[in-house]
């Protein structure tokens, strides 16, 4: 008798389960089978678009009552918000969850809230505004998600200027700032510039930084700041716990005290002691109307003995600077008056140029990475890049993607890094490169810190994200975007022309055991 129970028994504990997998298998089959599509063209006689529908975005069981329709037609603050929710719900059984239908339903609206995004931009919104290893965890199928993207991210348009700059906009939540006067600053042309705007402040300086060495430098900014302080000005520094070695640097604590005892508000962002997410922006903003931003960090390595890079800005894009500064600020337990005096009225720069600020949160989003991802897939003629630290697959298969359609691809990289093991991994990722057609070289020297693109001619990318892991997922960063011919020629001559004839062009590269180890270690460096 027990003999014949034992199979019914079986029966009725698998049966939820291969239902369930049934189920998941059979949205896989629906992603994996869906074209996606860039642009949305109404039909002749189609129906009017649904209103966004009335849903309990934190309602995993209301969600699951949605049709494809209706998650297409929410708004995108709806559907990141249905985003999170599920994949906070959902624990798949194959994944070690619990095996119910409510599960079951939650995981299937998962898969139809990617499948509902019109385009690649709604799509991306959600794709990148999740951390992937939650998502993989959240679905039984994680590789129709991937698929998907690896489709929308495949149908870009190259040449599709005009439908980046929308693209960039809807995923990162990033506007175009109108005209701006940018000046692009190499090496001994920033610590001038940078000061003279420090001596000129009437009301606030905002000073967000990543590492500030209490070292000749270091000390002059702060006596300098100081000063001002006691003139009245307001004085804001706030600089990376880890990045500035506050814990156990006493030379840096001692200055940071100064700058307290003289007037001055000074604090540390300590998230990185808690979620690894770094303050890696640099960013000065002065009396709200003249910002500085780029690679740049304070202290003689950076503005002496590192080749390094830093962009002057007057114009409408401050605004967004200020408002990277106010958010860490507060973050970090500063406090402010009146919000509204730090926000002056800024006009646009006649002749000027149209500038984009885009910024991520670390271990948030990763919209730094879906802008480049995007732009590397829209060249036509030209990639020129520069970075320090280089180690992400999806940027290495993007720029031989590039290289292998025609793309001119030059990439350059510093010979002589501060961090041996990240040079190790980037270049593991050589051999790939190299056989697509990509161009690489290694700048001889001083260590090479700029973090810079630019793209046909036309757009460049310059701020304080690299071209890694780390970056691209787990610090806060921010980049300025532009699409002028000007500057982006101006940054062809000054930096890459100057640049390439001081580097070593890698022709054949055979990765060492400490390369390929290196490299699988990418998203801890």
């Amino acid at each position: 008798m027990r003999n014949k129970l034992y199979p019914a028994l079986s029966l009725l504990v698998l049966l939820p389960l291969l239902l369930q997998k049934a189920a998941a298998q059979d949205a896989y089959r629906a992603l994996a089978a869906q074209a996606p599509s860039d642009i949305v063209v109404p039909q002749a006689g189609a129906p009017a678009k649904l209103p966004p529908p009335v849903v309990d975005t934190n309602s995993p069981s209301d969600i699951a009552r949605l049709s494809a329709a209706q998650m297409a037609a929410a708004t995108p603050e709806q559907r990141l918000a249905m985003l999170r929710t599920l994949v906070k719900d959902s624990h798949p059984v194959m994944n070690g969850g619990d095996t119910d239908w409510r599960q079951q339903d939650t995981e299937n609206a998962l898969y139809r809230l990617f499948e509902s995004a019109p385009d690649a931009a709604a799509f991306d919104a959600l794709y990148y505004h999740v951390r992937r290893l939650k998502l993989h965890g959240a679905l039984s199928y994680p590789s129709a998600i991937e698929k998907l993207a690896d489709r929308h991210l495949a149908a870009t348009v190259p040449g599709d200027w005009t439908g980046l700059g929308a693209y960039i906009d809807a995923v990162t939540g990033s506007r175009s700032s109108g005209l701006n006067k940018i000046d692009f600053l190499i090496d001994g042309a920033v610590l001038p510039a940078a000061a003279a705007a420090i001596d000129g402040a009437k009301k606030s300086i905002h000073i967000e930084i990543y590492q500030l060495q209490a070292d000749e430098i270091g000390w002059g900014l702060a006596r300098k700041l100081a000063a001002k302080a006691k003139e009245g000005v307001q004085v804001r520094l706030l600089v990376d716990y880890y990045g500035s070695g506050v814990k156990k640097g006493l030379e840096i604590q001692k200055l940071l005290a100064f700058l307290r005892d003289n007037g001055a508000e000074a604090l540390t962002n300590d998230s990185a002691r808690w979620t690894g997410s770094r303050d890696h922006r640099k960013v000065m903003v002065i009396d709200g109307v003249l910002g500085f931003t780029g690679g740049m960090n304070i202290g003689g390595h950076y503005q002496v003995d590192w080749h390094d890079q830093q962009s002057r800005i007057a114009g409408p894009a401050v605004a967004r600077l200020q408002d990277s500064f106010l958010e860490q600020w507060a973050e970090s337990g500063g406090g402010l008056r009146d919000r509204a005096e730090y926000y002056p009225e800024l006009r646009e720069i006649p002749g000027g140029i149209e500038a984009r600020v885009v910024y991520h949160a670390g271990n948030e989003d990763r919209n730094i990475k879906a802008m480049y991802l995007r732009a590397f897939h829209t060249a036509q003629k030209s990639i020129s890049a520069a970075a320090p630290y280089f180690a992400d697959p999806d940027v290495v298969d993007a720029l031989s993607a590039a290289a292998a359609r025609g793309v001119k691809v030059r990439l350059v990289f510093p010979a002589l890094n501060n961090k041996a093991i990240a040079m190790q991994s980037s270049r593991s990722f050589y051999p790939q490169l190299l056989a697509a057609g990509a161009e690489i070289y290694e700048y001889q020297g001083r260590m090479a810190h700029q973090k810079v693109v630019t793209i046909d001619g036309l757009w460049s990318s310059f701020g304080s994200s690299n071209l890694d892991s780390r970056s691209l997922k787990n610090n806060h960063e921010l980049n300025v975007v532009v699409l002028d011919a000007r500057l982006a020629e101006f940054i062809g001559a000054e930096m890459f022309a100057k640049d390439i004839p001081q580097s070593v062009r890698i022709t054949d590269y055979k990765p060492t055991l400490m390369d390929r180890i290196a490299g699988k270690l990418y998203p801890w460096l």
